[in-house]
């Protein structure tokens, strides 16, 4: 994706357009969402397919290839890796490396998050996905118009972030249910928070960057501000699916 369809040097302006860089962020983020989604339905179905042959849920991740023990895991290191070193590729390695790198980390997001057609219905997954997809639209407008500094509220919404990673970890052992809706309704509060948070930085970040002629840096900024939105929606979407799906699964 280019910023300016004219290759001639002449007709590009002194300084990149603040409203091209933000359409590139959305731009890079559909696509990501997309393949993500795609990957998930993808592996879902495949699974789906096994489990009716063999009539066994138990036996499917053992049979069905996508669900493979060593895959999975391989596909998990992965993931953890590219979502550490993502940012530090798209900064430094060329545009094209670190294009390619975020659309790997969005399939193997995909692959990771391929369960829960085995655990929900269509149903409680689309509408998790127009909840999230209202929610998120406000609060990014919210943070993008917004004359309010929102990085004010950083150390406490990392802080907050912080502690629902370990209290998720506690009720893997504790499996609490007060402390499971608590989890999932604070993390849908931090994660709306983020949503506008990341947005207006991102802007903020943008706005520095189209005072120059710096193409490639407009480009490099479009790919890191859609994975940070990429994350945002997903973690949105994933607790509102456990909210809408917990007490109905299949």
């Amino acid at each position: 994706m280019s910023f300016y369809p004219n290759s001639n040097a002449e007709a590009r302006p002194a300084f990149l357009d603040l409203s091209a860089v933000m359409r590139q962020v959305y731009l890079w983020m559909a696509l990501g969402l997309l393949i993500a989604f795609g990957v998930a339905f993808i592996g879902g179905s495949s699974a789906q397919i096994t489990t009716q042959v063999v009539g066994n849920r138990t036996i499917t991740s053992v049979n069905s290839p996508i669900f493979n023990p060593v895959v999975v895991i391989v596909s998990f290191i992965a993931y953890i890796i590219l979502a550490f070193a993502l940012q530090p590729i798209i900064m430094r390695a060329s545009v094209t490396v670190g294009t390619l790198c975020y659309l790997l980390f969005t399939a193997l997001f995909g692959f990771m998050i391929s369960g829960i057609f085995l655990q929900y219905t269509h149903t409680q997954i689309f509408l998790a996905l127009a909840s999230t997809t209202g929610m998120f639209a406000a609060m990014s407008v919210y943070g993008y118009t917004t004359k309010t500094d929102l990085s004010r509220f950083r150390n406490l919404l990392f802080m907050a972030l912080f502690g629902l990673i370990i209290a998720s970890i506690v009720n893997i052992f504790a499996n609490s249910g007060p402390l499971f809706w608590l989890i999932n309704y604070a993390g849908v509060l931090i994660f709306v928070g983020m949503t506008a948070y990341d947005t207006q930085w991102i802007k903020n970040y943008a706005a520095s960057v189209s005072m120059s002629s710096d193409r490639e840096m407009g480009q490099r900024v479009a790919l890191i501000g859609a994975f940070h939105l990429f994350l945002d929606f997903v973690n949105l979407f994933l607790l509102i699916l456990r909210i809408l799906g917990s007490g109905n699964r299949r």
